[in-house]
C-alpha cells in the first residue's frame, strides 16, 4: 500500500441548482424514500460488542479505501440519451458526459434509473503512473427496479452481471477515442467472507496500490440502509479511529479586541443535525503546524477536519481536512467512535476471532442445507 495516498478529484462538470434539486428528489424516489438528502449508507464503528455480530450473521469484508465516496447515477433524458452523474457526500451532482453504461445483452441500450455505490481511488502503478479507479461495492437500483431490500450477496451478483460486465464488453468493441476519454477505470471492490481476516491482512492490504485505513464488514444478508447502517461495521485499530468535526478559531483578546497575531484556540464542534452544532472540545495544534498554515494562508474557519485521539496526552490532533463533507460526524456517531476508542478491538483480537467466525458460518450453512433437504423430501412425498 502506498505510504502517501492521493485523493482523486471528482471528474465531470457541476450542474445548475434547479436541475440538481430535481435530481436529488428523483434519486431518492428511485429507492422509495422521501426528501432530497444524500442516500449513501454510513458505517458504524467497530467495538467489542459488535464483534459478536460477525459470529451470529454472515458478513463480507473489504478494505476501507482512502478515496472519495461517490454514487454513480444513470438516467435517460427526455431525448432518450443516457446521462451519468457522480454524487458526492455533499449531495453535489457532477455530470460526466464521457461515460456510457449499457445493459446486459444489448450494448445499444443504456441503463436508466440505475444507482451504484462506490468510491474513487488513485492507484500508484509500479512505473510511477497514477490510475484513477471507481471501485463499485453496491447496487441500489437497476433500470428502475428498487433493490435495496434484497440481501447484499444478491445485489453484488447483479452489480457484476448487469453493470460492470456489460461496461467492460462495451470497451472491447468501442472506438479507441471513446476508451481514451473514459475519466476512470471501473471495477468491483474485492470482497471476502468475514472469516478471511488473515487473508485481508496478509494478502489483500499489502498488494493495494492505493491508501487504505481499515476494514469494512457488511452483512451479506441485510438490506441496504440509506443512512447510518448498523450492519456495516468500520474497523480500525482503536488508536487510529478518527472523528470529523467543524473547526472554528477563537483568538485571544486584547481589551476586548481579537488579537490575530496570537495563536488561537482550535475549537471542535459536533453536528447535531440540520445546521446546528455544539461545542465539543479543543484540537491541539503544534506551533510548527500553525506556522505552516499561516505561511500558506490555509483557510481554517468553519472547515470540516478529521482528528484522532492521542491517549498519551489525552488530546485531539489534526489528521486531515475533509472538504468532501458538508458536515462533521453527527453527535450519535461521535459517541460510537468514542466508544470504539475506549472499547475497540485490536488487530490480534480480530485475528483470534477468525476461527470462531468461520465455525459459526459453517454451522449456519449446515443447518440451511439440512432444512433444504428436509423440504425437498417433503415435496417428494407429496
Amino acid at each position: 500500500m502506498p505510504a502517501d495516498s492521493l485523493i482523486p478529484d471528482i471528474p465531470g462538470v457541476p450542474i445548475d441548482a434547479r436541475s440538481e434539486s430535481i435530481l436529488r428528489e428523483r434519486i431518492c424516489r428511485a429507492i422509495g424514500i422521501n426528501g432530497s438528502r444524500f442516500i449513501g449508507a454510513q458505517p458504524v464503528s467497530f467495538t467489542r460488542t459488535t464483534l459478536q455480530e460477525l459470529k451470529s450473521e454472515d458478513y463480507f469484508v473489504a478494505e476501507k479505501s482512502d478515496g472519495v465516496r461517490v454514487l454513480l447515477y444513470c438516467v435517460l433524458n427526455e431525448r432518450g440519451q443516457q446521462q451519468v452523474f457522480l454524487v458526492d457526500r455533499k449531495n453535489k451532482f457532477s455530470y460526466v458526459p464521457q461515460l456510457r453504461f449499457p445493459i446486459a445483452g444489448n450494448l445499444q441500450a443504456y441503463h436508466n434509473e440505475t444507482i451504484v455505490d462506490g468510491e474513487l481511488v488513485t492507484d500508484q502503478e509500479p512505473d510511477g503512473s497514477q490510475v484513477v479507479r471507481y471501485l463499485a461495492f453496491d447496487l441500489l437500483a437497476y433500470n428502475g427496479q428498487n433493490i435495496i431490500k434484497k440481501p447484499l450477496r444478491s445485489r453484488l451478483a447483479r452489480l457484476q452481471q448487469e453493470f460492470v460486465t456489460p461496461y467492460r464488453e462495451l470497451l472491447k468493441v468501442a472506438q479507441p477515442q471513446f476508451v481514451r476519454e473514459q475519466p476512470f477505470k471501473v471495477g468491483l471492490k474485492e470482497v471476502n467472507l468475514s472469516y478471511g481476516i488473515e487473508k485481508m491482512f496478509r494478502e489483500v492490504l499489502p498488494r493495494l496500490k492505493h491508501g487504505s485505513d481499515g476494514l469494512i464488514f457488511t452483512s451479506a444478508v441485510a438490506e441496504y440502509v440509506p443512512s447510518t447502517n448498523n450492519k456495516m461495521l468500520k474497523w480500525k485499530p482503536p488508536s487510529e479511529n478518527t472523528i470529523d468535526f467543524r473547526l472554528s478559531l477563537e483568538f485571544p483578546t486584547n481589551q476586548g479586541v481579537p488579537d490575530y497575531n496570537q495563536k488561537p484556540q482550535f475549537v471542535l464542534h459536533e453536528w447535531q443535525g440540520g445546521q446546528q452544532y455544539n461545542r465539543f472540545g479543543i484540537m491541539t495544534v503544534d506551533d510548527g503546524l500553525w506556522e505552516h498554515w499561516k505561511s500558506t494562508s490555509t483557510h481554517l474557519q468553519n472547515r470540516v477536519v478529521e482528528v484522532n485521539y492521542s491517549p498519551s496526552d489525552t488530546t485531539w490532533r489534526f489528521f486531515r481536512f475533509r472538504d468532501d463533507k458538508e458536515h462533521g460526524n453527527h453527535s450519535s456517531v461521535v459517541r460510537k467512535v468514542q466508544e470504539s476508542i475506549r472499547d475497540g478491538v485490536e488487530r490480534d483480537e480480530l485475528l483470534q476471532a477468525q476461527a470462531e467466525i468461520r465455525a459459526a458460518w459453517k454451522h449456519r450453512e449446515q443447518v440451511l442445507q439440512q432444512q433444504q433437504q428436509q423440504y425437498q423430501q417433503q415435496q417428494h412425498h407429496q
